[in-house]
């Protein structure tokens, strides 16, 4: 099987991929369409503009993409993949500023959206294909989001309230026991 390098297009167009070889990629901030994603998982964070905030935080996705054919499902694209970043928020607790770190591990199964009725795929969120579970996304006229499919992903982990220090006292706040009367 032939390993190739690439940089992953925010669509990735199946026509333009050969069966069966494996497309290794690293995409970072430095992709358009992910430094959109990146900006927009600074927004939480006020004390300055998400643009500001580039040179300090980073989304970088790695892996690799398949495109494989099978008679029940068609043509198919495996995506295995990681995604790391470090963005920038404020705590929710004392709204200080904080960087939070992710890394998600994502395995996905891009099928024809003309399957999504078929017994076979509907109503379902994953698959069982390669001899393991993959998310199961659609794609359209042999067009797959990957964009949408890596935002979505982000913002399933995003971590909507982040605290920088669960564990402290905020001050003015009584935290003895309430007594029983």
């Amino acid at each position: 099987m032939q390993k190739h390098e690439n940089k992953v297009a925010a669509q990735i167009n199946l026509i333009k991929l050969p069966a069966n070889t494996v497309f290794e990629f690293e995409i970072d901030q430095n992709t358009d369409w992910v430094k959109e994603i990146l900006l927009e998982m600074n927004e939480n964070a006020t004390d300055k503009k998400p643009e500001a905030y580039l040179a300090e935080t980073s989304l970088i996705i790695f892996g690799e993409i398949e495109k494989k054919n099978k008679l029940d499902m068609g043509e198919f694209l495996i995506v295995r993949a990681t995604i790391q970043a470090e963005y920038a928020t404020e705590c929710v607790r004392t709204l200080k500023p904080m960087k939070v770190n992710l890394e998600i591990p994502i395995k996905i199964c891009f099928v024809d959206e003309s399957m999504a009725k078929t017994e076979l795929f509907e109503g379902l969120d994953e698959t069982w294909v390669e001899n393991d579970t993959y998310e199961l996304y659609f794609y359209n006229k042999r067009m797959a989001n990957f964009q949408e499919m890596i935002h979505e992903q982000i913002f399933l982990n995003y971590d909507q309230y982040p605290v920088l220090d669960a564990d402290s006292r905020l001050l003015g706040v009584d935290w003895r026991a309430p007594q029983k009367l």
